[in-house]
């Protein structure tokens, strides 16, 4: 199914830079399950405090967001992390080592 490319493909997106970056999964964790729920937590607050400034801080967030996004696919902000070079090559020796493994469970197995 279509919808199961997008979970997929991040994977393999956060494989990759875990590949490069050691620390990576480390930093992941902590923005997925403290940074980012802290923020939308602190953005309640704004709301409960006052309706007009939660609006305009979920605006400026969003704003933020949609920056992020703009610079990180389409002015090439992700190549500044990591060279589209890099990505090939780290394609290349995964494709590598699929393979041989491929080759090693289709060998006939010999008893003992």
């Amino acid at each position: 199914p279509i919808m199961r490319r997008v979970p997929l493909g991040a994977a393999r997106l956060l494989g990759l830079y875990a590949s490069y970056y050691r620390g990576f999964p480390a930093v992941y964790v902590l923005v997925a399950f403290v940074a980012v729920p802290g923020i939308l937590l602190g953005v309640s607050a704004v709301f409960d405090a006052s309706v007009a400034g939660g609006v305009v801080v979920a605006l400026l967030l969003a704003a933020a967001f949609a920056g992020f996004e703009f610079w990180w696919l389409r002015l090439g902000g992700c190549y500044k992390v990591l060279s589209e070079e890099a990505r090939k090559e780290r394609q290349e020796a995964l494709e590598a080592a699929d393979a041989e493994i491929a080759a090693v469970e289709d060998a006939p197995q010999t008893s003992v």
